[in-house]
């Protein structure tokens, strides 16, 4: 079984998968894959850098630079997902535990809901998103665009299996998490 867990950047989907996996769950993390073919040399830092060459100083991507441009301008974002999210999820399909859990941030935006036999969203309030983006070093600004740049939090609610609503402490999230998983295993 391949249960995906998805939700707005900021959400805590990452504090989700960290306890999946405390709790002994096998956990693939497709940004921790994204950033693995992004190593030099590796298939996705190739193809991304006959596209976006523009992206390289002395032969590293410069990310930072990347992120500007996929986040201000979204043809430029879907050629980059056109690139990355084939790579990834060729790893991901060659993953045979059961369960499998995925860390997915754009599952429902890269239509890959239909990967997995399940999904959970994790959600939480504007307020609390703004703070925790803050609190990793983006400005106001920076997060409503990043916020801005995925599809918007009603339409994933409607498409989600589970919910899981993060507005409260760890101990609470922790405890609506064994509960989605006596519900779904």
């Amino acid at each position: 079984m391949k249960i995906a867990i998805s939700g707005s950047i900021g959400s805590g989907k990452s504090e989700v998968c960290r306890y999946l996996k405390e709790l002994g769950y096998a956990v693939f993390d497709c940004d921790e894959e994204n950033r693995k073919l992004l190593e030099e040399n590796e298939d996705g830092y190739l193809k991304v850098k006959e596209v976006f060459p523009d992206c390289f100083d002395d032969g590293k991507l410069d990310k930072k630079k990347l992120s500007a441009i996929v986040f201000s301008d979204e043809d430029e974002k879907k050629k980059l997902e056109g690139i990355m999210h084939p790579l990834i999820l060729e790893r991901l399909n060659k993953r045979e535990e059961d369960p499998l859990f995925a860390e997915v941030p754009l599952l429902f935006e890269a239509g890959w809901d239909v990967c997995f036999d399940h999904n959970i969203l994790v959600v939480s309030d504007l307020d609390i998103l703004l703070f925790r983006l803050e609190e990793r070093g983006l400005n106001r600004e920076e997060a409503i665009e990043r916020l801005n740049a995925q599809m918007p939090v009603s339409e994933k609610i409607k498409r989600a299996d589970k919910i899981i609503y993060n507005n409260g402490s760890l101990e609470d999230l922790h405890q609506l998490i064994d509960q989605c998983l006596n519900e779904l295993l």
